[in-house]
Order: structure tokens, then sequence, then C-alpha cells
């Protein structure tokens, strides 16, 4: 075997020094990765301390508040005005309307439905006479 020379001695000994220095370098990353990762560290800490945070978050709300307020609410001056009392007839009437709502509502459905199925899907056209493949459609 041959005995190690000098610049094998030098290369073992750069080779040791660059693993040392990239295990430094990952610590080092690593530890700087942490530090600046703001939400983990808000999570960690929120989850950590949830007494602290609540209590925080109530003293800034009411600070803001009487920082930021209007000061004293006036009462509001309520306008009351006479209601009209309205007839047989009308109430009736808006009865009427109020239950033929949702009649009309489904009646109206079905004839888009129908009108859609029709022009899509290939039932008859509302225009008699032209056909699918007319150049005058």
């Amino acid at each position: 075997m041959a005995h190690p020379t000098e610049k094998s001695k030098r290369l073992a000994e750069l080779v040791n020094q660059g693993e040392a220095s990239r295990i430094v370098l990952t610590d080092a990353h690593l530890c700087l990765r942490r530090t600046l990762d703001v939400p983990s560290r808000i999570k960690s800490s929120m989850t950590g301390a949830p007494a602290k945070w609540l209590g925080g978050s109530l003293l800034a709300g009411l600070t803001t508040s009487l920082l930021f307020g209007s000061g004293k609410k006036k009462a509001p001056t309520e306008i009351v005005t006479p209601k009209k009392e309205r007839g047989f007839v009308l109430g009736l009437l808006t009865l009427l309307f109020t239950l033929s709502k949702p009649a009309v509502k489904i009646y109206a459905t079905k004839l888009l439905k129908d009108y859609l199925s029709r022009r899509f899907i290939g039932g008859s056209d509302l225009r008699p006479g032209v056909t699918r493949n007319s150049p005058y459609r």
C-alpha cells in the first residue's frame, strides 16, 4: 500500500472540512427558515397560549371601539306614519296574487323547459316549415 502523501492528507482534510461546513450551513438554513416562517410561529403561539390571544383581541377591539367610536349614540327619532286600512277587495286581491305566484312560476318554468327541449334536443320547432338544414334559419 502506498503511504498517504501530503496531497492526499490535505485532500482528506479539505473533504472533512467541506462536510462540516455543509452541516453548519444546513443547520443555519433550517434555523433561518424557522425564524422567517411567521404563519407557523403565530399558529404555535396561538395554540400555546390561546387565553393571551383572546384577551389581546378583546382588548384591541375595545380600544378601537372607544377611540374610533362615534361617542354617545342618540336615540333614533321614529316617525310614525298612520297605516292605511285596506278594503276587503284589495286584501282579497293581495291574497290571490300571493297565492298564485308559485303556480305562475311553475307554469313559466314548464314553458321554458318545453321550449328549450324543442330548441336544443330536436323536438318540433316553433317555426313550422323551416327545417334544421334550411339556409333561412
